[in-house]
């Protein structure tokens, strides 16, 4: 961390603290969607959003059914219904229907689908090997910032959980 940036934080409260990190974290969900949406531009991929093409990451190259990628919550404030869809209708994916539960839907990338997955996968690649050199980001920061995340989503689901 910078100095100033060392400053800043030493001088909000937690209540601040809290609130900018909420709108940091929205930020930088909506920049990568952004960084993903310019990549796939820049390929000559025009017809999809960076929400869809991250859908299609988070599938993978196995079937997934879509409550677990509902479950995870990756895509809240989004339509996961509309996006499967849409990705359905471009010949990104093909979703089945499971014969015991009808309410059952299992996703799975066509070849177009994988190809934008492999796309996204090498672009997330190569951020990675230039956070260090170009952002000053280094495995530690990370590892601090996950751990931070993820007691984040705990608090918020245990203030769910317990109604607290």
């Amino acid at each position: 961390m910078m100095i100033a940036e060392m400053q800043e934080t030493a001088e909000l409260s937690v209540g601040e603290s809290f609130l900018k990190s909420l709108s940091l974290l929205e930020q930088a969900h909506r920049r990568l969607h952004d960084v993903v949406k310019d990549d796939l531009e820049r390929g000559g991929e025009r017809s999809l959003t960076g929400v869809q093409a991250l859908l299609l990451y988070e599938i993978g190259e196995d079937e997934a059914p879509a409550s677990v990628l509902r479950a995870r919550g990756a895509f809240a404030g989004t339509s996961l219904s509309y996006n499967v869809k849409k990705l359905q209708e471009g010949g990104y994916l093909t979703q089945t229907r499971s014969e015991d539960d009808k309410r059952t839907v299992t996703l799975r990338l066509t070849e177009r689908g994988l190809k934008v997955r492999n796309r996204v996968a090498r672009l997330f690649e190569k951020q990675a090997t230039a956070l260090e050199p170009t952002a000053s980001v280094r495995p530690d920061d990370l590892s601090q910032l996950n751990k931070t995340i993820t007691r984040l989503e705990r608090f918020w689901s245990d203030q769910i959980r317990f109604r607290l």
